[in-house]
């Protein structure tokens, strides 16, 4: 049946399964090809971007990059801003949890049934007190 098809195909001068198969390669050898030359097209953009093989650049070209840059620059400086706005909303949040964490614990402490137990946790200036009491007797001791 095959051989059938294949002789018709060749008397009636019908394109046989040859012709597709090296349509298709040539079809695909053009799109390798124009993507070859997409590919060097943007290396050669990236290159401009940053700054390297723009010799060769006219003034229309070298004004359309620098409006790339500025663009580029606005949009970063964008979302720099947007993260940071939202990095200092975070802290704040957690500013507020641990003040009211510590006006929690002090109200606690406060209420404690043992009058001493405030007078037993060291305020900052009183640790430094204690410390510089103890260099002076180690001191006179010696």
């Amino acid at each position: 049946m095959e051989r059938s098809v294949a002789r018709y195909r060749s008397e009636v001068g019908l394109p046989g399964t040859n012709d597709q198969r090296s349509r298709s390669l040539e079809f695909w050898r053009c799109e390798i090809e124009e993507l070859r030359r997409t590919i060097t097209k943007t290396e050669a953009q990236l290159r401009h971007f940053i700054g390297e093989d723009i010799a060769p650049l006219g003034l229309k070209e070298l004004k359309q990059l620098e409006r790339q840059l500025k663009t580029g620059v606005e949009r970063i400086r964008s979302k720099k801003k947007r993260v940071i706005s939202e990095h200092i909303k975070l802290l704040k949040s957690e500013q507020r949890a641990l003040q009211e964490e510590n006006a929690r614990l002090q109200k606690r402490l406060h209420e404690l049934p043992d009058a001493n137990v405030s007078s037993r946790i060291p305020e900052p200036n009183a640790c430094n007190a204690f410390h510089q009491q103890r260099i002076f007797l180690e001191g006179s001791h010696q």
